[in-house]
């Protein structure tokens, strides 16, 4: 029988890449996505044409409790038990400390932090025996930024939460974190070439990452290979000056 995983923030980035990489191992996907409808229909299309394994799109606001109690309903009723949830869905807003409003601040701890909480607190009833891996950031290990203190506050309390989760759900379920660091994705389209320069001078292998050496690790966190691993938090940036 094959195994399932949930990927959220699955539609595009490193999300999309960790749910090809699962399904190219025989994996059903769970896709949820919450504004990239094209991105997530596109991305279901290639793997239905690339791989024998069952697939479930959902629309789902992990910020929204009561949205993801549906989501699970709609998991539950399709696949009834699940192998992996990957917390993935995560933004960013980036601005100088003096234009930082309080709106944007919780709207980041809300979709950073207190989403993927409630990702694993309901999901729990549909993943009895596992893996759960959360996706978090370098920034979170000394490598932030004023403009992003937001986004460094809500990736830490993501590694703090997960060894609390680690402890508590073991031994049926581990909780391992990937940290990557930068990474060639939307989010990071943005940046001037002048920073990014910058930035790639700061990492031992002078260049970033692309999402599918993310997903790589993500995949590697949830097999059997990986059975011993638990409450683990595994930086992917290349090697830093900084961590």
């Amino acid at each position: 029988m094959k195994k399932t995983v949930l990927i959220t923030g699955a539609s595009r980035g490193i999300g999309a890449s960790t749910a090809y990489k699962f399904a190219s191992n025989q994996y059903n996907v769970i896709i949820n996505y919450n504004n990239s409808y094209e991105e997530a229909i596109k991305l279901e299309k290639n793997i239905k044409d690339n791989f024998d394994v069952k697939t479930l799109l959902v629309k789902c606001d992990i910020t929204n409790e009561l949205e993801i109690k549906k989501m699970y309903d709609k998991i539950e009723q399709e696949f009834g038990n699940i192998d992996v949830i990957v917390n993935n869905a995560g933004i960013a807003k980036d601005a100088p400390l003096e234009a930082k409003n309080i709106e944007d601040f919780k709207l980041v701890l809300n979709t950073n932090l207190i989403g993927p909480f409630l990702v694993i607190k309901y999901g729990l009833k549909v993943l009895k025996k596992g893996a759960i891996i959360n996706v978090s950031s370098d920034n979170a290990l000394g490598n932030g930024y004023i403009e992003s203190i937001d986004y460094d506050i809500s990736k830490s309390g993501l590694i703090t939460m997960s060894h609390d989760f680690a402890k508590d759900l073991a031994p049926n379920i581990r909780v391992n974190v990937v940290a990557p660091g930068w990474v060639e994705t939307d989010m990071n389209k943005e940046i001037s070439k002048e920073f990014k320069n910058q930035e790639i001078e700061k990492i031992y292998l002078k260049r970033f990452a692309t999402p599918d050496e993310i997903a790589n690790v993500i995949y590697f966190l949830a097999c059997d290979e990986a059975s011993y691993v638990n409450d683990a938090v595994i930086k992917v940036n290349g090697g830093t000056n900084g961590c």
